[in-house]
């Protein structure tokens, strides 16, 4: 299992919540599965930056 750090995580996601790309180029260009992708940004919408630190916190 990859891992990823927070400022990774965090540039992908406010890449893809400002519109600039799309889920499938930003996780070609990143090297990461559409999931996680995906995960990251509904943990960061719910939980702020919170959400893409400890997984394991959140539900």
């Amino acid at each position: 299992m990859t891992k990823y750090t927070i400022e990774e995580k965090s540039d992908a996601v406010l890449e893809y919540l400002e519109g600039k790309k799309s889920y499938k180029s930003i996780a070609q260009e990143r090297n990461v599965g559409l999931s996680p992708l995906k995960r990251w940004v509904a943990r960061y919408l719910k939980h702020g930056m919170e959400g893409l630190y400890n997984n394991s916190l959140l539900n």
